[in-house]
């Protein structure tokens, strides 16, 4: 079973900002976890690519008196049942995130990113998916018009994509989905991009065989099951723009990277070009920080 205990979400106070905090509290409440709300008052340079910090060219920052009050204003969303707090911090923003996380144990941390980084900035989402070693879920800013996906609506499921390489850096992320699949109405769908076929290589019903053997037996004949050749960020972008994904469950973003199709570069352009949030989940790791 995958425990998530603690949520932290970092917050720049945007119109972005109440998604994310609405999507917190939804895992939340699934999770039986509480949810730490935290806000860095540090100002960043023009340009900063950063979903959940005070950037500089936004006009003057608030006082920390603005935003304790609209800190507050975030709690206040909160359904009831929710354990919650608040932390206010001043300093490096991605340093100053990955110290709260330590401090408060979290197991997932839910950013929103507001666009491509500056050719001069690595965005702090990116540094994160660099050296963070916990859950990260990255909610992007346009999915303020549509909203991020209702786990706990009780109407048609929500398409989950999650991408497999069918090696260990993935089973964080199945067995996540697989949790989210018996939590809540979630359709999972597994997805496999290969390399163009050579002779005597697995052909895709052998590649099918090898990712349902890799759910669990209540999901053998419900997942959904999808083999694709070429770039695997365009396959899984495309997956998810024809499937209506409500979230991407990919995993391994840490800095042990081996495979070609979890690497950084298909990590950074999902994370700047999917139409849905992305859960990186690093390898060997669900929920547990």
């Amino acid at each position: 079973m995958v425990a998530i205990r603690t949520v932290l979400c970092p917050v720049d106070l945007s119109a972005a900002s109440a998604r994310q905090v609405d999507l917190a509290a939804q895992l939340c409440r699934l999770f039986a976890a509480r949810l730490v709300v935290h806000h860095n008052l540090a100002t960043l340079p023009v340009g900063a690519a950063v979903g959940w910090m005070w950037q500089g060219g936004r006009g003057e920052a608030p006082t920390e008196d603005d935003v304790e009050a609209r800190v507050r204003a975030l709690l206040a969303r909160l359904p009831g049942g929710v354990e919650h707090e608040a932390r206010i911090t001043r300093g490096l923003p991605s340093q100053t995130v990955m110290a709260v996380g330590d401090l408060v144990g979290a197991d997932l941390v839910i950013l929103a990113t507001h666009g491509d980084s500056h050719q001069e900035h690595t965005s702090v989402t990116e540094q994160l998916l660099e050296h963070s070693e916990r859950s990260l879920l990255v909610l992007h800013e346009r999915d303020v018009a549509s909203g991020p996906p209702d786990f706990l609506s009780p109407g048609s499921p929500h398409v989950a994509l999650v991408p497999t390489d069918l090696a260990a850096g993935s089973r964080g992320a199945e067995e996540l989905a697989c949790e989210l699949a018996a939590r809540a109405p979630v359709e999972l769908h597994l997805l496999h991009v290969a390399e163009p076929k050579r002779r005597g290589e697995p052909q895709p019903d052998d590649i099918e065989t090898a990712m349902r053997a890799r759910l669990p037996e209540a999901l053998v004949g419900k997942a959904r099951l999808h083999v694709a050749e070429g770039d695997p960020a365009a396959a899984i972008d495309g997956a998810a723009r024809r499937l209506g994904a409500g979230c991407i469950v990919m995993g391994e973003h840490t800095k042990s990277f081996l495979r070609r199709w979890l690497s950084p570069d298909v990590s950074r352009a999902l994370l700047h070009q999917a139409p849905c949030p992305v859960w990186y989940v690093p390898a060997g790791r669900a929920g547990a920080a």
